[in-house]
C-alpha cells in the first residue's frame, strides 16, 4: 500500500499543527478538588481534609437528541428513519461531548482545547501516538465510519472527521483510562500522577473526569454521543505498551469496567475475572457494549412474527391483580443484572410464580433505559429485551399499589424514588413506544399469563378465594375466629366431661 501523498501529508500536519495550537492555549490550571490519583495506595501521604463545596449547577434537561447513532456495520443494518429518531434520549451532555453530533459543543466541561491537550499528551515522546498515521488510518475508514450512523445525519468532509474521530477518540480513551474498575489494581493512574514529568500536565487533564465520575460515566452512554467502538479499538493498539503500560485486560473488559456501578448492575456472566469473557463479535459502541452486559443472551430476537396488530398490554394485569390471584413474586428471576422476566405455574398449575430481578431505581435510571430502548428500536438485531422488560414493568405498576407490593416484595430495591415516580417512569417510557416491535419471548410471556388467567383451576381457586377471604385483613380475622371458635368447642366439651365425671379426691 502506498504511503499518503504530498497533499494528504500538508493536511495532516496541518491538524497536527492546530491541535497543538489549541492545547497550547489551554491553561494547565488544577481545579482545588480533583481526585488525587497520587494519593492511592501512597502510605506516606495523610488523609486530605476538605472544606463544604458547592455542587456544579449543571441540570440535564429534557430534550430530542440529535438523530442518534445506528450501530450498523453494514447498510443492511440500517433501519427505517421513523424508527431510529423515535422519543427522546432524555438528556444533554455535562462533561464530555464526541462524535460528528456534538463536534461543535462548547458548553461541555471538557472543552476542545481539552481535548486537544489530552491528544498532545498522548503523542509525546513518552506515549508515541502517531497522528499522523491514525488520521490516514481513519481516513482509509471514512465509509466504514459513516455506515455507523444514520444516512446524511451530518455534513462533514472526510478530512474534518477524521480530525473529530483522533480528538473524540482520545478523549473517551483517556476517560476509559481513568474510570475503569481495575484503576487500583495496576495503579498506572497513581504512577502518572506522582511522575515529576507527568504530574502536572496529567492532573490537569484527569480533572474534571475525575471530579465528576459519575456524570461522565452517563455521557458516555448517551445514544448520540457515541463514537465507532473500532476507532477506540485501534486508538487502544497504538498506546497498549505506553500509556497503558502493564495493564493486561483487553479494551472490551476495560471499557465495559467503567459502568460497573451504573444500574441496572451488570450479570455476573458480563462482569467476571479474566479475558475469557465471549463478547459480541462486532462492539457497535459504548451503549452497545453496556446494554450487552445487562441483557439476557439468547432471548427477544426480533422476527416476523414480532410486528403486532395489536398491542399485548390486555394480557399482562398489574401486580396487585397477581397478588389477588395467588401469584407470588420473586426476586430470582435470573443471575443478577439480568433484565428478564419469567412466568411459572406451580401446584399443578394453581399457583403463579412471576420471577422478577432486582431493581434500583436511581436519578439517571430514566435517562438510561431511554437510550437503551433508542438503541434497541434503531439497531433490532441486537434484541429488544430492554423494551420487553420496561413495558412488562409498565403493566405491573399501573398504579402505586402496585409498586408499594414490589417493593414490599423486593423488587423494588433501595430506591429514593417514591412510588408515583416509579409508576411515571415506566408508564413514560411505554407510552412513548407503543405500538413498536416486541419480542417473541415478550408475546410468549403474555400468552402464557393469559392462560393462566383463563384456566379452569386458577379461576376457580381464584374465585374462591375473592370469595371468601376478599382482603387479607379479612383472611386473618376469619382464621382467627376460626381458631377461637375451635378453642371454645374443646373447652366447652372438657368442662360438660368434667360436670359428669367429676374428679374424685
Amino acid at each position: 500500500m502506498q504511503g499518503p501523498g504530498r497533499q494528504e501529508c500538508n493536511w495532516m500536519e496541518e491538524v497536527k499543527l492546530r491541535i497543538n495550537e489549541e492545547a497550547e492555549g489551554v491553561s494547565l490550571s488544577i481545579p482545588p478538588y480533583f481526585r488525587r490519583f497520587d494519593r492511592i495506595n501512597n502510605e506516606e501521604c495523610p488523609s486530605i481534609f476538605m472544606r463544604p463545596r458547592r455542587m456544579a449547577n449543571h441540570q440535564a434537561g429534557v430534550d430530542v437528541a440529535p438523530t442518534p447513532m445506528i450501530a450498523a456495520q453494514t447498510p443492511s443494518s440500517q433501519q427505517p428513519p421513523h424508527h431510529t429518531s423515535r422519543g427522546s434520549t432524555g438528556g444533554s451532555v455535562i462533561v464530555a461531548a464526541v462524535g460528528p453530533y456534538h463536534h461543535q459543543s462548547e458548553s461541555a466541561l471538557v472543552t476542545h482545547g481539552k481535548k486537544c491537550a489530552i491528544v498532545k499528551f498522548l503523542a509525546s515522546q513518552d506515549f508515541g501516538l502517531d497522528t499522523t498515521a491514525f488520521l490516514g488510518w481513519v481516513l482509509e475508514k471514512d465509509a466504514r465510519v459513516r455506515g455507523c450512523y444514520e444516512r446524511d445525519s451530518f455534513s462533514m468532509c472526510p478530512e474534518k472527521l477524521a480530525e473529530v474521530l483522533l480528538i473524540d477518540g482520545c478523549l473517551v480513551l483517556f476517560a476509559v483510562f481513568l474510570l475503569r474498575s481495575s484503576v487500583r489494581e495496576d495503579g498506572r493512574p497513581a504512577e502518572l500522577a506522582r511522575s515529576a514529568v507527568h504530574e502536572k500536565e496529567f492532573s490537569y487533564l484527569s480533572a474534571d473526569i475525575s471530579l465528576h465520575m459519575k456524570q461522565t460515566r452517563l455521557d458516555l452512554l448517551l445514544l448520540s454521543n457515541q463514537i465507532p467502538f473500532f476507532v477506540l479499538h485501534e486508538l487502544h493498539s497504538r498506546l497498549a505498551g505506553t500509556f497503558f503500560r502493564g495493564i493486561v485486560h483487553n479494551i472490551e473488559k476495560l471499557a465495559l469496567s467503567c459502568f460497573d456501578d451504573i444500574r441496572p448492575s451488570p450479570s455476573p456472566s458480563a462482569s467476571g475475572d479474566g479475558e475469557a469473557l465471549l463478547f459480541p463479535p462486532t462492539v457497535h459502541h459504548l451503549l452497545h457494549l453496556f446494554h450487552w452486559s445487562r441483557v439476557p443472551r439468547g432471548k427477544h430476537a426480533v422476527d416476523t412474527y414480532s410486528i403486532l396488530l395489536d398491542d399485548p398490554e390486555t394480557n399482562l394485569p398489574c401486580a396487585t391483580w397477581f397478588d389477588d390471584s395467588l401469584t407470588s413474586f420473586s426476586k430470582h428471576a435470573a443471575p443478577p443484572g439480568i433484565l428478564d422476566i419469567v412466568f411459572q405455574k406451580k401446584i399443578f398449575g394453581f399457583r403463579g410464580v412471576l420471577r422478577v430481578p432486582a431493581l434500583h431505581i436511581h436519578g439517571y435510571s430514566d435517562l438510561v433505559f431511554r437510550n437503551l430502548i433508542a438503541f434497541e428500536q434503531s439497531h433490532l438485531r441486537c434484541g429488544l429485551g430492554v423494551t420487553a422488560y420496561s413495558f412488562c414493568m409498565a403493566r405491573l405498576l399501573q398504579s402505586e399499589a402496585d409498586a408499594k407490593l414490589l417493593r414490599k416484595s423486593g423488587i423494588l430495591a433501595h430506591t429514593h424514588k417514591t412510588d408515583k415516580q416509579i409508576v411515571d417512569l415506566f408508564s413514560g417510557l411505554a407510552d412513548e413506544y407503543r405500538g413498536t416491535f416486541y419480542s417473541k419471548d415478550m408475546l410468549h410471556l403474555c400468552k402464557e399469563v393469559a392462560a393462566h388467567q383463563r384456566s379452569p383451576a386458577a379461576r376457580a381457586v381464584r374465585g374462591a378465594v375473592l370469595q371468601c377471604f376478599p382482603r387479607q385483613t379479612v383472611t386473618f380475622f376469619v382464621i382467627l375466629g376460626a381458631f377461637i371458635s375451635i378453642a371454645t368447642l374443646i373447652n366447652t366439651v372438657f368442662a360438660v366431661y368434667r360436670f359428669y365425671h367429676p374428679v374424685n379426691n
